[in-house]
């Protein structure tokens, strides 16, 4: 679907900027000129917002600092995806920075521990006699742990992102801007950068010896985490990434650095695209195959000989994970073809054979192809059953996990659109059953039908060095500000090679009005659109898209649909 024309008053407001700005800003719900240029030239101290604003902040600093002063031992308890391995790493290079060396970084086996706090960590922090626990990604529901840690007499901070209960735990700070009293302007903060808010704010009032914007390098992890987390990419986020981005340009962390090297990122021209495809799955990978001590390291390791061997074990274990995930994908597709009732209106399958770790990426294809919410589950190292789920934007996940019956799930959290559970053994099979019936009774959401948004039809001459520019100003994209779809009718395609292991990529190539040729790049591209000729016409919704590939600088187009012209 094409998007409606500006109105005429819009075009006014924003007439300084181009037309096509103009057009793309709009879309993006921007109406003023105060906001266009808030938008399009992002600025550190204007758009960052005072970390005291945040509840609970202000207790945390105290705490934190009475800690150091009297160099009491404290426990960095971080969550084992990319964002709390992230949040860890931003502690642990604060701490050091200002010479404070009693603390310990805790990141736990995701497969023999769980997500969050457990009382078996708790009671191992007493006999190391810690004073105070600071959890990040995570500790927002963990009531019991956190009784348990109050009666071993050390403190806690929670310090988290994801959706509150009614009850907090009786925590002696929580910092999580999603509480109802929470005043602060921003309310999508990653785990990571909730942390960073923290170091702003110990900084401002620690009065350390270190330089004046010292605490500015440490948004390159704030930005791996930001966008590997897929909060919106919006005000103090947008700021966040943007000047992360310019941050990992110049990195002195020896394990992005050895990142760069191996997978032929050019740091300067390193974009959001580059961490959420390149960088973050290998990050996120150590937790799902083995454990997230190792991408810890890799953020915070000063030996350029460690950081090549981590990266090389991470870029392994993510082609095992790759795949793991193509052999559940296999037998699902050999599950769907056995059972009638798959195709219901929501799908739960799972295996004792599948890896736990790898369960998240195959539900999001699960939903990619199925257009479904969806339930997986698999067998755990610990002889766990564990799983992970997808929303198609239906309904929220964490609301429809309360509904079940009590017993069937041991734990579970998450986002409205993405989660994670366990089940007790002798309940597994009124797992499937209950899902069903509580997404019945569940309240469902609006959900996009599959539309496409077109946000201006071009023509391939359009596609060009100048047009690029104009739209890398509104860089850098993510969840809420989209990069723009462009619609190209009646185009014929001049060549087709299909590339990748085992031929699953597909490249098009057309031909512009003075022959310079403009490729077009699918990635897993579907059965009918592998089945393209030479001389065809079709209609493409496309991306624009900067290659530089072996130092060679390319603009080409990133294929979103293709429809078939009939002739």
């Amino acid at each position: 679907m094409i998007r409606k024309p500006i109105s005429a008053r819009i075009n006014k407001v924003l007439s300084k900027e181009p037309e096509l700005i103009r057009h793309l800003l709009f879309y993006k719900g921007i109406k003023t000129k105060k906001e266009a240029d808030k938008f399009l030239n992002p600025n550190y101290e204007r758009d960052m917002h005072d970390p005291f604003d945040i509840l609970g902040m202000e207790d945390t600093v105290k705490r934190i600092l009475k800690a150091i002063k009297n160099n009491e031992r404290i426990v960095i308890f971080g969550d084992y995806d990319a964002d709390g391995v992230c949040a860890s790493a931003i502690f642990h290079d604060f701490f050091k920075k200002i010479g404070f060396d009693n603390f310990h970084i805790h990141i736990p086996d995701r497969h023999l521990d769980g997500y969050g706090l457990t009382s078996g960590a708790i009671d191992e922090f007493a006999k190391q006699k810690a004073n105070l626990i600071i959890t990040v990604d995570c500790g927002i529901t963990d009531f019991e742990e956190v009784e348990r840690a109050n009666s071993s007499k050390i403190d806690v901070i929670i310090t988290d992102h994801h959706l509150v209960p009614e009850k907090l735990p009786n925590a002696l700070a929580v910092v999580d801007s999603k509480q109802k009293k929470d005043k602060y302007f921003f309310k999508y903060l990653s785990g990571a950068g909730v942390a960073f808010k923290i170091i702003q704010a110990l900084v401002k009032r620690g009065n350390f010896n270190i330089i004046t914007g010292w605490e500015k390098w440490l948004l390159d992890a704030v930005a791996i985490a930001t966008i590997a987390d897929m909060v919106p990419l919006v005000d103090e986020n947008r700021t966040i990434a943007y000047y992360g981005l310019e941050v990992l340009k110049k990195t002195q962390r020896p394990g992005l650095i050895s990142f760069y090297k191996k997978f032929n990122i050019d740091p300067n021209h390193i974009t959001e695209d580059d961490i959420a495809f390149t960088i973050a799955p290998r990050i996120n990978v150590a937790s799902r195959l083995a454990h997230a001590s190792t991408s810890f390291s890799l953020l915070i390791t000063d030996s350029s000989g460690e950081a090549n061997w981590i990266s090389s074990h991470l870029d392994s274990l993510n082609n095992d994970r790759k795949n793991a995930v193509e052999n559940i994908l296999n037998e699902v597709v050999k599950v769907a073809a056995g059972r009638k009732d798959f195709f219901g209106d929501i799908i739960v399958v799972g295996s004792e054979k599948w890896h736990p770790g790898v369960l998240g990426i195959a539900a999001n294809r699960i939903l990619e192809t199925y257009k479904k919410s969806v339930f997986m589950w698999g067998k755990a190292e610990s002889n766990g059953i564990k799983g992970s789920c997808r929303s198609d934007g239906s309904v929220n996940l964490v609301e429809l996990m309360k509904k079940l019956p009590k017993g069937i799930l041991i734990e579970h959290g998450g986002h409205a659109l993405a989660g994670g559970f366990s089940v007790e053994d002798s309940r597994m099979n009124d797992l499937e059953p209950e899902i069903k019936k509580a997404y019945k009774k569940i309240k469902k959401q609006k959900i996009n039908n599959g539309e496409i948004f077109i946000d201006k039809e071009l023509s391939l001459d359009d596609v060009n060095w100048e047009n690029y520019k104009m739209i890398d100003r509104l860089r850098p994209f993510g969840v809420e500000n989209p990069k723009p779809i462009f619609l190209f009718s009646d185009i014929e395609i001049s060549n087709v090679r299909k590339f990748g292991n085992g031929g699953i990529h597909l490249e098009l190539a057309f031909k512009k009005n003075n022959g310079e040729n403009i490729s077009a790049i699918g990635f897993f591209a579907s059965e009918d659109n592998m089945n393209l000729k030479i001389g065809q016409k079709i209609d493409l919704a496309a991306s624009f898209e900067k290659s530089v590939f072996r130092s060679a600088l390319e603009l080409r187009l990133r294929i979103v649909d293709i429809r078939i012209r009939i002739k």
